[in-house]
């Protein structure tokens, strides 16, 4: 990725190095609007149709995409309150479920919380909900399906890509494997983060040249 975004810096602006920090900056700047991208950039939301053009769940290409983000944790749920933190790398729940079952826990917004809890023909006794709060997740009935915990799929934090490098006698940099961080993504994904990561140091290309670039890349050893 590295190389690739250096061939297209020099090929567009005649810039033929930029340095690994910059790289850094520029793709994981990048990769954190692909992740929003695939999650749905609530940005682009219209007034009564909050859909995106792309949403994660939308379809089997997304959710494969964004596949290797997506974890399963053990949720454990404060009995008195009902409320469970989030892990330390959450970005979106996936899902939400009883540890020991299949039986979802169903998300309600909170103006929807009084409807809920006092349905009769779905009480949460038997059908637990929960909401988002700024503490974490608040559950109801605090212990769902009678458990202190709960099972979760949620898409995590993407780990920064790191060209990682210590510099030679001359003070260029030499990549080091040992301090570097590859990319989770596949290789056409990789590629939709470099498209980006050209856009923001200033080459807007579309993503068929950018396929171009990678091909001359490993073909010719550019």
């Amino acid at each position: 990725m590295y190389k690739l975004w250096l061939y297209a810096l020099d090929k567009n602006l005649q810039q033929g190095y930029a340095s690994p920090d910059d790289f850094y900056v520029c793709i994981n700047q990048a990769q954190r609007s692909f992740v929003d991208y695939l999650l749905g950039e609530y940005q682009k939301y219209q007034i009564q149709r909050p859909i995106a053009v792309v949403e994660f769940g939308q379809n089997e290409r997304v959710r494969d995409s964004i596949s290797p983000l997506i974890y399963n944790t053990i949720l454990p749920i404060n009995s008195v309150t009902g409320i469970a933190t989030r892990p330390s790398d959450y970005e979106y729940v996936d899902a939400m479920w009883g540890v020991y079952g299949t039986y979802n826990i169903k998300f309600i917004q909170q103006d929807r919380f009084a409807a809920y809890k006092y349905s009769e023909i779905d009480p949460v006794v038997t059908n637990p909900v929960y909401l988002i709060r700024q503490e974490g997740f608040q559950f109801f009935p605090t212990r769902p399906f009678g458990e202190n915990q709960a099972a979760m799929s949620y898409v995590r934090n993407a780990p920064s890509i790191v060209w990682g490098y210590v510099n030679d006698s001359n003070g260029i940099p030499v990549w080091n494997p040992a301090t570097s961080q590859n990319p989770v993504w596949s290789e056409s994904d990789c590629l939709n983060i470099v498209s980006r990561a050209l856009m923001i140091a200033g080459v807007n290309l579309q993503f068929n040249v950018v396929m171009q670039y990678a091909a001359d890349v490993k073909n010719n050893g550019q």
